[in-house]
């Protein structure tokens, strides 16, 4: 079910709900929704499995179905390590990553800041500070496009360093449910927010095809409410997930509809 240009905000599929090679995703997702998020999973420098794709091939595809791009930075990133060295190879992939993909016009890097369980509190969040004032400092404006996203821990704890070093938030709405944090907080961040993600939540499984409709429409009026004009990524990893969520939101947010 086509959703390009529906809402006043894009809406979005990873690059990866075919079990195929980003190219074959981007490909079959291209006429069917507005961003597609492109999926790094791992570092180069880790990736068992590295996945190969054409900057000039996308760029044409973009072109050809009015299509933006956004992109999940590798989830292996240690900016709150111990080691000098581990978080400097982290930024070091962020600015890479970055550099490679700037013919796309990315609209959005999300990153996790990953909890280091070895370390106490006070100086894993020392070292994410050091982190982060070393990648603003070598991004300048450029931070902009790096959106912090909310993960299992309460975001409350790093939301000062996210905003003392300039960046922006990647709010993910499923988390908020899978891990029970609360919604009218997340919610709150709407104004500083560049890029969201919504799945569903089953039984304790994360990143489900959307099943609550209701929820769905409290979303779509608060996104409505405070104007975000941003993208909207349905994070799952199958087709059949996404082509359910799709059906959802056709009902679920027909109110908000453009057409």
């Amino acid at each position: 079910m086509p959703c390009k240009r529906r809402f006043p905000w894009r809406l979005g599929a990873t690059s990866c709900v075919l079990p195929a090679d980003i190219m074959t995703n981007v490909r079959a997702l291209a006429p069917l929704v507005d961003d597609v998020q492109l999926l790094f999973f791992e570092s180069a420098a880790k990736s068992r499995l590295p996945q190969p794709f054409d900057v000039q091939a996308l760029r044409e595809i973009a072109e050809a179905h009015s299509l933006s791009y956004t992109v999940h930075l590798p989830t292996d990133l240690a900016l709150g390590a111990s080691a000098r060295v581990e978080r400097q190879e982290g930024i070091a992939e962020i600015l890479r990553l970055m550099a490679q993909l700037a013919p796309l016009g990315v609209l959005s890097f999300d990153l996790h800041l990953l909890r280091e369980p070895d370390l106490p509190e006070a100086a894993w969040l020392e070292n994410l500070a050091a982190s982060l004032e070393e990648l603003s400092g070598a991004l300048g404006a450029e931070k902009r496009l790096v959106a912090v996203e909310n993960i299992e821990y309460a975001f409350g704890l790093v939301a000062p360093l996210v905003e003392e070093y300039g960046f922006p938030v990647c709010l993910d709405f499923g988390h908020l449910v899978h891990y029970g944090h609360d919604l009218e907080n997340g919610l709150g961040l709407l104004s500083r927010v560049r890029h969201l993600h919504y799945h569903g939540v089953w039984d304790g499984r994360d990143h489900q095809a959307l099943n609550d409709a209701e929820q769905a429409g409290m979303l779509g009026r608060r996104l409505a409410e405070v104007g975000y004009d941003g993208v909207v990524t349905l994070e799952m990893y199958s087709l059949e997930k996404l082509k359910g969520s799709l059906a959802l939101l056709d009902t679920a947010w027909q109110s908000f509809s453009r057409r």
